[in-house]
């Protein structure tokens, strides 16, 4: 490698390297110009347009003037190459100081670990306790086979003992049992022995002789007889004393064996330790001293690479100066407009395509879910900020409905029309409603429903409160039930108490839904049941036989017409599937403008899947609509409602004549231009 000259960069760090005022600032200094502006200048690309080479660096310079530029060209070319050679020799000097400054930490590390190594070895008296082990160990083999050998040897001791005692070891039997020990068990036959055992050899041997000469009853046989029974019992005394003498020492050699192969066991316990402890320090050692010939070799390395001159660097073109001007390029700045352009009317449509999700008409909601699409709820601005301020609804209605006639002030001609305007708007889509809801089934009419939308805030209370205002005001007797027991929202929006309501209906035995029922104050066809306490399992209270009871008695009497039920969302909850399954059916609100398309579906199958009869979808618009429908069934519907609200001419006239603020009338102009520029690209 040394002799290649051979070395590696990281290029991007190079390329802002050499655009660096670092660098910059003695070439900026020559073409008394800035650092900033002349990087400016500069363009580094990596590879060239003839091989894409990865190592060759091509270095471009822009300026008005042709020799300036030559000029600024071959400053940076030298710049470039000094730089390079200086800040080889840098690297490998940092190198080989910090190498220097390694070595006397290395070499410390090493010499400790050198000493305690001879520590561990005077301290425990061992040089190799790998092979010191495997001494011990067949030291250890070698006192077993001795242990075995005793143990046998005591056994035929033993075993002689007991036929000694018993009498069926004769003085011939003794004798070839003391040979056949051997001289290791301690027993031998002293002199003594040896002629106790001849004389009663003898006399047995003149015994037998006498019994085949003379009678048995002949005194030489029994004299015989007599001396043998004298010789017998002190022989037998004198060989069991030396077979006890005998157990007596191999019971001593077994203990002393047995305590010598104790001690090696021991030492032989130590050794894995040892073992594990040398092995420690010799990897130490082996690191440290490798670590230190690698310090010592990068060290005599850099030191060579020093003692090279060369540059690490080529000039493999010499600077050259265009005869074409690069900039301006009408070819290259029309097509890259045209690309743009096209590029960003995709990314336009696109994006308006991927976030504009949701429902902009009722009929898409009609034709994307297949269902019945029972009213349109239209937006109406005062009710904007209901749920989010918890304002008392009912009041502002009736004080909205009832300062009619005391608004006499000719300036608030416009806002009166509006708000009649409004008012006349909603009652209409709730009466729609109610007269879709009565012609779903002529035979059995349905008379208990439920509302429930696929998320929260769509609208589900205001649309059940304003829809039992209509009817109640119609003549209707309605019963609005809040079956929300999760996060009630009914008394907040109609003034009552919630003290007791559909909660401890279903779990206190004594209460009657007569005694929970409270009248709307001014209504006198509206009656509420509030959701009570909050339970801590609602669901299991919404499934339970009570409800299912109380649903049938309030459906099954005469006491009201129509009772509705305010549920929590579908999906997420299994509130409302619970409530619908008591109910003649259920109602899925659906948001325009709001929610995405895919949530209704999923609602909807949720339904399904619970098997609560779905009577059909309303649709609720959360935001105005007037020129998003301005050629569609919602002009025509704000056109007829504006007439048959426009009954008090005075004030239309007087509306004629007042005119709008310039700013609302600007506003209105760009929302116009906003719509018309959404359906250009919906389109």
């Amino acid at each position: 490698q040394l002799a290649r000259n051979t070395t590696s960069n990281d290029i991007p760090t190079l390329i802002e390297v050499l655009r660096s005022p670092l660098l910059l600032k003695p070439v900026a200094q020559q073409l008394n110009t800035s650092e900033g502006a002349l990087a400016s200048r500069i363009t580094i690309s990596q590879g060239t347009d003839r091989s894409g080479a990865s190592g060759v660096l091509e270095v471009k310079v822009t300026g008005s003037k042709p020799s300036e530029t030559e000029k600024a060209l071959k400053a940076l070319s030298a710049t470039y190459l000094q730089a390079a050679q200086e800040q080889r020799q840098q690297r490998l000097a940092d190198g080989l100081k910090f190498l220097n400054q390694q070595a006397p930490e290395l070499e410390a590390r090493t010499r400790q670990i050198q000493n305690e190594l001879a520590e561990f070895r005077v301290r425990h008296n061992l040089l190799e306790p790998l092979t010191e082990g495997a001494s011990i160990k067949l030291q250890t083999a070698e006192l077993d086979t001795k242990l075995l050998e005793l143990d046998h040897e005591r056994n035929r001791l033993q075993n002689a003992r007991n036929q000694i005692k018993n009498g069926t070891l004769g003085a011939l039997g003794f004798k070839d049992a003391i040979g056949g020990l051997g001289g290791g068990v301690g027993l031998t036959i002293t002199d003594r022995d040896q002629a106790l055992l001849t004389q009663l050899t003898e006399v047995q041997i003149d015994l037998a002789e006498a019994r085949t000469r003379y009678q048995p009853t002949s005194s030489m046989v029994t004299s015989l007889e007599a001396r043998i029974s004298q010789l017998e019992p002190l022989l037998r005394r004198e060989q069991l004393d030396a077979v006890d003498l005998a157990l007596e020492l191999n019971s001593q050699r077994l203990v002393n064996t047995k305590n010598q192969r104790q001690t090696l066991n021991n030492q032989f316990l130590k050794q894995p330790e040892l073992i594990k402890e040398f092995n420690v320090l010799q990897g130490r050692l082996e690191i440290a001293a490798s670590n230190l010939a690698g310090l010592v070799t990068a060290r005599e390395t850099f030191q060579l690479e020093l003692a090279q001159s060369s540059v690490p660097w080529r000039l493999i073109s010499p600077p050259v100066v265009g005869g074409t001007p690069i900039e301006p390029s009408l070819k290259k700045s029309l097509l890259q407009g045209i690309l743009i352009s096209l590029i960003s009317g995709i990314g336009v449509g696109l994006a308006r395509d991927r976030l504009d999700h949701v429902f902009r008409q009722p009929g898409e909601v009609k034709e994307d879910l297949g269902l019945p699409l029972l009213g349109h709820i239209p937006h109406v601005d005062f009710f904007q900020g209901v749920r989010e301020d918890k304002r008392f609804l009912l009041q502002e209605l009736d004080l909205s409905v009832g300062s009619d006639s005391d608004k006499s002030d000719k300036a608030d001609a416009p806002t009166r029309q509006q708000e009649r305007y409004q008012r006349f708007f909603y009652q209409e889509a709730f009466r729609n409603l109610y007269t879709s809801l009565r012609f779903l089934n002529s035979d059995s009419p349905v008379k208990a429903i439920a509302l429930t939308s696929s998320l929260p805030a769509e609208g589900k209370s205001l649309v059940n409160v304003l829809l039992a205002k209509t009817l109640s005001e119609m003549g209707q007797r309605v019963l609005l039930v809040d079956a929300d027991m999760r996060k009630p929202q009914m008394h907040t929006r109609l003034g009552l108490n919630n003290l007791s309501g559909l909660s401890n209906l279903l779990t206190e035995d004594d209460q009657h839904w007569s005694d929970v029922v409270q009248p709307v104050p001014t209504y006198d066809n509206w009656s509420v049941i509030t959701a009570g306490r909050r339970p801590p399992d609602p669901t299991r209270l919404l499934s339970s036989k009570r409800m299912h009871a109380l649903v049938a008695d309030l459906a099954r009497g005469s006491d009201f017409d129509l009772v509705l039920f305010d549920t929590p969302p579908v999906l997420g909850l299994a509130d409302a599937a619970l409530v619908a399954e008591h109910c003649d059916g259920l109602m899925l609100l659906v948001s325009l403008n709001c929610v995405d398309r895919g949530l209704p579906k999923e609602s909807v199958a949720r339904i399904n899947s619970s098997g609560a009869p779905l009577l059909g979808v309303v649709t609720n618009a959360m935001k105005p609509e007037q020129q998003e429908n301005a050629y569609g069934y919602g002009y025509a519907a704000a056109a007829t409602y504006a007439h048959y609200t426009d009954t008090d001419e005075s004030d239309a006239e007087e509306s004629t004549k007042t005119l709008a603020p310039r700013f609302q009338s600007w506003l209105r102009t760009v929302q116009a231009r906003r719509q018309q520029l959404m359906r250009w690209i919906d389109s």
